[in-house]
C-alpha cells in the first residue's frame, strides 16, 4: 500500500508541530480497501475547537471515515443548515452529499426538546455523525463544531476539482451549551460604513464562534445608516457628509497618518429595507440575532441635519435632540416604528450617551420645558427622555437597551436593560438595582482600543491597551454578588469606527482574533478555559480558519527580552509562531532569518523582526524594541505571586519595581521568604504606576518573596529588579 502525504519538505518544515498533529488527527492516506485507523486523545481532539466545548468524551471505537457519509438527513426547518454543511463538506470532496428531508442518514440533524436553547449534543460514532439541537440555533452550534474536526480547506470557495484525501473523525460525544445567553458583538457602521457583503461574511465568521448578538449601531453624528422610508431625508441627507454637505467632514485628531482619508463627499452609504430584510434572514439561519441602535438624544448630528429636530434657531445644527420640542418625539416613533417593524429581534437599542448637557443649557426652550415641569437638572431631563423613548419602544412590543449614561437622573421605566460601557462599576450598579445588564466595559470589550503601545498600531488608547489576554481574561461575573448575578445576560464586544479605515480591511483587523477570545468567554464554562491553551489552539488551527476565509486578522506578535548580557531570546505568542528577523535594519521578510532559538547580539547589530501567520502573512509592521524579561508576572484573578532569584551580589541592594499595566487598584502586602525585608509596609498598587520597593539579598546572594494581593487581581502585570545605585 501507497501512501500519499500531500505535503512538501518546505510545508513540513513551516508547519513543524501543527503538521504533526494534523496528520494524526485527519489520517491523510489515499483511498484504499483498509482504511488506517487513529487512536485519538482528548487532548488532540480539543485543540480544534474555538471557542472551547464544555463537555467532551473520546470513545474507545473506529474512526468515522468522512467520504463514507453520504447524505445528510434532517427536517424542513433544518434544511438551510444542511445546504451550509454539504457546502462546506463539497469544498474537500468532489461528490456532494444529498440532503434528504424527514429521514435520519449518515449525518442527521435533529431538534431535542430536552435539551435547552442554543445547546447540542455531537455523536460521532458507528459509521454515522448525528447532531441533537434544543432548537435551531443549537443544531447550527453542533453543526460548527463538527466543522472543526475537518482541515480548514472546507471554507474555501473553489470551482475546482479537489484532490481527495481520506479524512478520519474521532469517534466523540459532546455535550456542550452557553455559558452565557447574549453573547454579542457591537458594530459601528456609522463613522465608517461596512459594505453590504462584507456584514453578511461578518455575520457568518461571528457565528462560527457561536456569538448570537449582532449590534447595529445605524446612527450617530457622522451618518444615518438605515432607510426610513416615512422621512426619506434620513438617507437623502444623513448618510452622506464632506465638505459641501450638512453634515462635516470626519477624520478623528488622533488617526495615524497612514489612515487614508475619506472621500470627498462620503456617502451615500446607508442599508435599504431589503437588505435589512436580507441581512436578517441570513443571520437567523446561523443563530445570529440583529439588534438595532438608533442613538438618541445625543449623537444626532446626521438626525438634526436631515429632519431639524435639534435645539436653538437653527434646528439643523447641533448634536442633541431637543427635548422640549413634541414634534421631535411623533418623528421618533415614526422611525421607532418602522425600525420595530423591520427588526424581528425583541429588543431595539436607543444609545442615550454622551449628551452634551450645555446645548439644553443653552436651549430657552428646554429650560423653560424644565421649570413648567419641575426637572431640576439636565441629568433629569435626560431621564425624562428616556422615560418617553422606552415608553414608545415598548409600545411597539420591544424591550429597550440603553449605553449605562441611562442609569443617571432617576429611575428607569421597569424592563429597560443597560449596556456598560464606561467600566464595569456601573453594570455592578445596574445589577444591585434590580436591571437586567450587558457587561461591555471598554478596558476588556472595547476593539476600537489599540491592541500595543506602538506608533503604527491604530486605535482609542481611553480604555488602556486591550489586548487578546486582556479580553480573554476578563469575567462578565467579577465583583457582582451571587444574589445579582442573575441580571448578568450575557457580555458583549464592541468595535467603534473611528479608526476603521479602510474599511474592508480595519473591520477585520480589529476584530479578530480578540472576537475569538470573546466568544470563549461568553460561551464556555470557566473550568474549560486556559490562555495558553487557547493561544495553542489559534496557531495550530484556528488562524488557518480565517486565513482560508480572507478573514485580514491582526496577526499576534512576538517579543523580544534580553537574556543575559548580550543575548536576545523571542518569545512566540504560540508555540506555532513563525518570527522573521535581521540584524542589519532592514525590514524582515519570509525568507530572512528564521527565530529557532536565543542568539547574540554584537555592538553595532540592528535587530528588527517580524511575525508570520500561519499563510505566511506578515503583521502590520515589525518590531525592533527589545525589553529587559521581568523578573516575575502576575496576571487575572491572582492572589499572590512568588519571586525567586538567586547567583545575585551578596548582602546588596537591589530595587525591585512592580508595575500594574492594566486593572483596578490593589492593596498588596509583602511578604519577605529570607528574612532580609521584614520592615516593608504594604501599598496600593495603581494602574498603570510602579511601586519602587528597596531590598537586600541574603549572605548567599538570593533574594525571596512573595506579593499578596487584597482581592483577586483584574488585570496583569510585571515585575522587575535592577541593582540599586
Amino acid at each position: 500500500m501507497t501512501h500519499n502525504l500531500l505535503f512538501n519538505s518546505s510545508i513540513l518544515q513551516r508547519l513543524g508541530l501543527r503538521f504533526i498533529s494534523f496528520i494524526l488527527f485527519l489520517g491523510l492516506f489515499s483511498s484504499c480497501k483498509n482504511i488506517p485507523q487513529k487512536t485519538f486523545t482528548k487532548e488532540e481532539v480539543a485543540m480544534h475547537f474555538v471557542p472551547q466545548v464544555n463537555q467532551l468524551t473520546v470513545l474507545k471505537e473506529k474512526s468515522v471515515v468522512l467520504s463514507r457519509l453520504k447524505s445528510i438527513g434532517c427536517d424542513s426547518s433544518l434544511e438551510p443548515i444542511a445546504l451550509i454543511l454539504k457546502d462546506r463538506i463539497s469544498n474537500i470532496q468532489n461528490t456532494e452529499l444529498d440532503v434528504v428531508l424527514d429521514k435520519e442518514r449518515d449525518i442527521t440533524l435533529h431538534l431535542d426538546s430536552t435539551l435547552s436553547p442554543s445547546s447540542y449534543q455531537l455523536n460521532i460514532h458507528d459509521g454515522r455523525v448525528v447532531v441533537h439541537g434544543g432548537d435551531i440555533a443549537g443544531v447550527y452550534y453542533g453543526v460548527q463544531t463538527f466543522l472543526q474536526l475537518l482541515p480548514s480547506d472546507i471554507y474555501k470557495s473553489s470551482n475546482k476539482e479537489v484532490q481527495e484525501s481520506t479524512i478520519l473523525l474521532p469517534a466523540v460525544t459532546i455535550n456542550d451549551s452557553p455559558h452565557f445567553a447574549y453573547r454579542g458583538m457591537m458594530l459601528d457602521v456609522s463613522r465608517h460604513f461596512m459594505p453590504f457583503d462584507i456584514l453578511l461574511q461578518y455575520v457568518d465568521v461571528m457565528s462560527q464562534h457561536k456569538l448570537n448578538i449582532l449590534h447595529l449601531h445605524l446612527a450617530d453624528s457622522q451618518g444615518w445608516r438605515i432607510e426610513i422610508k416615512s422621512h426619506p431625508e434620513l438617507v437623502e441627507i444623513g448618510s452622506v457628509r464632506g465638505i459641501s454637505e450638512k453634515i462635516p467632514a470626519f477624520r478623528h485628531k488622533r488617526s495615524l497618518s497612514t489612515q487614508p482619508t475619506d472621500a470627498d463627499p462620503y456617502g451615500p452609504f446607508y442599508y435599504t429595507q431589503a437588505q435589512i430584510k436580507t441581512l436578517i434572514q441570513y443571520a437567523k439561519v446561523r443563530g445570529v440575532e440583529i439588534i438595532p441602535e438608533i442613538d438618541v438624544p445625543g449623537h444626532s448630528r446626521a438626525l438634526n441635519a436631515s429632519l431639524g429636530m435639534g435645539c436653538g434657531k437653527n434646528k439643523h445644527t447641533g448634536d442633541v435632540v431637543c427635548a422640549s420640542n413634541e414634534d421631535n418625539y411623533k418623528v421618533l416613533d415614526d422611525i421607532f416604528t418602522e425600525v420595530a417593524a423591520l427588526f424581528p429581534s425583541k429588543y431595539i437599542h436607543f444609545g442615550g450617551d454622551e449628551v452634551n448637557f450645555k446645548q439644553w443649557k443653552r436651549c430657552t426652550k428646554c429650560q423653560k420645558f424644565m421649570k413648567q415641569h419641575q426637572i431640576k437638572s439636565e441629568h433629569a431631563l435626560q431621564n425624562y427622555f428616556v422615560h418617553r423613548i422606552t415608553e414608545m419602544i415598548q409600545s411597539k412590543g420591544k424591550h429597550p437597551i440603553g449605553w449605562n449614561e441611562i442609569l443617571g437622573g432617576g429611575e428607569l421605566p421597569e424592563g429597560t436593560m443597560v449596556m456598560s460601557w464606561i467600566g464595569v462599576k456601573p453594570g455592578i450598579e445596574a445589577a444591585k438595582r434590580g436591571i437586567d445588564v450587558i457587561m461591555a466595559p471598554g478596558p476588556y470589550c472595547y476593539f476600537d482600543m489599540k491592541e500595543a503601545n506602538n506608533k503604527n498600531e491604530p486605535g482609542h488608547f481611553w480604555a488602556g491597551i486591550v489586548t487578546l489576554n486582556d479580553v480573554y481574561h476578563y469575567d462578565p461575573l467579577w465583583d457582582i454578588p451571587k444574589e445579582y448575578q442573575k441580571h448578568i445576560k450575557g457580555l458583549s464586544g464592541a468595535l467603534w469606527s473611528e479608526f476603521v479605515s479602510p474599511e474592508e480591511k480595519q473591520f477585520w483587523y480589529k476584530s479578530f482574533p480578540r472576537l475569538c477570545a470573546l466568544s470563549e468567554v461568553g460561551w464556555t464554562n470557566a473550568e474549560n478555559k486556559n490562555y495558553e491553551d487557547f493561544m495553542d489552539r489559534l496557531g495550530l488551527y484556528h488562524l488557518d480558519r480565517l486565513d482560508a476565509q480572507g478573514v485580514k486578522y491582526r496577526i499576534p506578535r512576538a517579543q523580544a527580552y534580553f537574556h543575559g548580557k548580550d543575548s536576545v531570546v523571542i518569545e512566540m505568542p504560540y508555540h506555532q509562531a513563525n518570527v522573521k528577523y535581521t540584524l542589519d535594519g532592514s525590514s524582515p521578510t519570509i525568507h530572512g532569518l528564521e527565530y529557532k532559538h536565543a542568539f547574540g547580539l554584537k555592538v553595532g547589530d540592528k535587530l528588527e523582526y517580524t511575525t508570520y501567520s500561519p499563510s505566511g502573512r506578515a503583521c502590520m509592521y515589525s518590531s525592533k524594541k527589545v525589553s529587559y524579561a521581568p523578573l516575575s508576572s502576575f496576571t487575572y484573578e491572582d492572589t499572590e505571586v512568588t519571586c525567586v532569584k538567586n547567583e545575585l551580589e551578596k548582602n546588596s541592594h537591589y530595587e525591585i519595581q512592580v508595575r500594574l499595566e492594566r486593572g483596578e487598584s490593589n492593596r498588596v502586602t509583602f511578604v519577605d521568604l529570607n528574612s532580609n525585608n521584614q520592615n516593608i509596609a504594604p501599598f496600593d498598587l495603581k494602574p498603570r504606576r510602579t511601586k519602587t520597593i528597596n531590598v537586600q539579598t541574603d549572605n548567599l546572594g538570593s533574594l525571596k518573596f512573595k506579593l499578596q494581593f487584597s482581592t483577586p487581581l483584574r488585570g496583569r502585570g510585571d515585575i522587575y529588579m535592577k541593582k540599586h545605585k
